[in-house]
């Protein structure tokens, strides 16, 4: 029983250390600006408007042929 007891402490005191430890380490993140965060979203979302485009063309192209082939030509 006694060991039950001092684990308790223990694991506090760890747990306290990594709360500590995480905070140090979140002092240390540097973030973005308000300028960039909204430049990098433009390209993301002008990739993702690309990529939607040509996969959009491709599958048009292929329902095409496809009609095609079903159709006997």
């Amino acid at each position: 029983m006694n060991k039950e007891s001092s684990a308790k402490p223990k694991k506090e005191k760890v747990k306290h250390n990594r709360i500590k430890e995480m905070g140090s380490e979140l002092k240390k993140v540097s973030y973005p600006t308000f300028k960039k965060t909204v430049q990098q979203t433009g390209v993301v979302l002008s990739v993702v408007l690309l990529f939607t485009l040509v996969l959009f063309g491709i599958d048009r192209l292929l329902a095409f042929l496809y009609g095609l082939l079903v159709s006997g030509i």
